[in-house]
C-alpha cells in the first residue's frame, strides 16, 4: 500500500496544481463578467433618463434633419451671433450653422444673406471673406453661392415699420431718444400685422 501511494503522489499534485489553474481562470472570468456589467449605459437615474432621451430623439432624428433642412433652405442666414464678438472669426454656433448649409448650399446654390447691425464695412467684409472662405473649405461649389448683407428671409415687415427702425438706429447712433411711434412689434424677424 504505501508504494502504491507513492505512485499516487504525483498525479494528486499534478491535479491539485490544475484545480489551482481552472479556479484562477474561473475567478478572473467571473471579475471580467462582474467588471463588465457593471460598466452599462447608466449608472444612476439621471443618466437613466438622459439615455432615454437621447433614443427618443434618435427615434425621430431623421424626420427632424428633414425639417431642419428645410428650414435652412428656406432662410439661409447668419447674424452677428455667428460670429466671436469684435472679431472676424467664426463661433461655434456659427460654424455649425455653416456646416448644416454647406451641403444644401453645395447641392442647390442660394444666397446666404448676412444680417447685421454693424456700421464698420470693413468689418462686414472680412466677415463676409471668412464666411466664403469657410464654404470653399467644407467644399461648397461657391460658383452658385451669393453672400449678401441684407435682412434674413421670412415673412419680412412691412415698409412703414423698416423706415421707423432705421429712423430708430439714427436715432440711437446720434444719442437722442428714439420715437416709438407707428411700430406694429414685428420686429427684425417678421410677423403679420392684423
Amino acid at each position: 500500500m504505501i508504494g502504491k501511494r507513492r505512485n499516487l503522489e504525483p498525479a494528486i499534485v499534478h491535479n491539485r496544481g490544475r484545480c489551482r489553474a481552472v479556479a484562477h481562470v474561473l475567478v478572473v472570468s467571473f471579475l471580467a463578467f462582474a467588471a463588465a456589467g457593471c460598466n452599462g449605459s447608466w449608472r444612476n437615474a439621471t443618466q437613466l433618463q438622459l439615455t432615454r432621451m437621447e433614443e427618443g430623439k434618435n427615434q425621430f432624428g431623421a424626420y427632424r434633419n428633414h425639417m431642419v433642412n428645410n428650414a435652412i433652405l428656406h432662410d439661409m442666414s447668419i447674424a452677428d451671433i455667428h460670429f466671436i464678438p469684435h472679431s472676424i472669426e467664426l463661433s461655434g454656433t456659427g460654424v455649425a450653422r455653416l456646416n448644416r448649409m454647406a451641403p444644401l448650399l453645395d447641392t442647390y446654390g442660394g444666397i446666404v444673406r448676412y444680417e447685421t447691425m454693424l456700421m464698420d464695412d470693413e468689418m462686414i467684409a472680412s466677415r463676409l471673406d471668412q464666411v466664403r472662405e469657410y464654404l470653399d473649405l467644407t467644399g461648397c461649389d461657391m460658383s452658385r453661392v451669393e453672400l449678401k448683407v441684407m435682412l434674413s428671409g421670412g415673412r419680412g415687415m412691412p415698409a412703414s415699420d423698416a423706415i421707423q427702425g432705421e429712423e430708430n438706429a439714427a436715432a440711437q447712433q446720434e444719442g437722442r431718444a428714439a420715437p416709438t411711434s407707428g411700430l406694429s412689434g414685428s420686429g427684425f424677424s417678421g410677423g403679420l400685422n392684423r
